[in-house]
């Protein structure tokens, strides 16, 4: 049966299973697993990156997008963070977009909108980095 003719919605996969070969089933097992595996790696090394992040602190827009997530997680309208934070429109829309640069105090009401602080750490530049 061609791929591109079949009416998926009508197909039970139970069935599709039943007709497979013991080595086809073992093969889909082990394909799945590897795919579980490769999500469970990715997840971990995220995890990783991120706690990282924290312990180093973080550049300001990472920190941006942190509290934009933070936003989205928590359902919050614009009119809701404005009412919650005392930003207006304007300072609220300085969030946004892909070369926001909010200042300093409208991040610190963002974050305190969404039950957050906004830590500011000064530290030694490392300059093993070229930087």
């Amino acid at each position: 049966m061609e791929s591109s003719k079949v009416d998926w919605s009508k197909v039970n996969i139970r069935s599709v299973y039943r007709t497979l070969s013991p080595e086809e089933r073992a093969e889909h097992k082990r394909l799945a697993e590897l795919d579980d595996q490769d999500k469970e790696w990715a997840r971990a090394e995220a995890e990783k990156g991120h706690e990282e992040a924290m312990r180093n602190g973080i550049v300001p827009r990472m920190a941006r997008f942190i509290l934009m997530q933070e936003r989205k997680n928590q359902g919050l309208s614009d009119d809701e963070m404005m009412a919650r934070s005392g930003l207006d429109a304007e300072a609220l829309a300085s969030m946004a977009g892909r070369d926001a640069k909010p200042t300093i105090e409208t991040m610190e009401a963002y974050a305190r909108a969404l039950g957050k602080q906004l830590f500011i750490v000064l530290a030694d530049a490392d300059h093993s980095d070229g930087g």
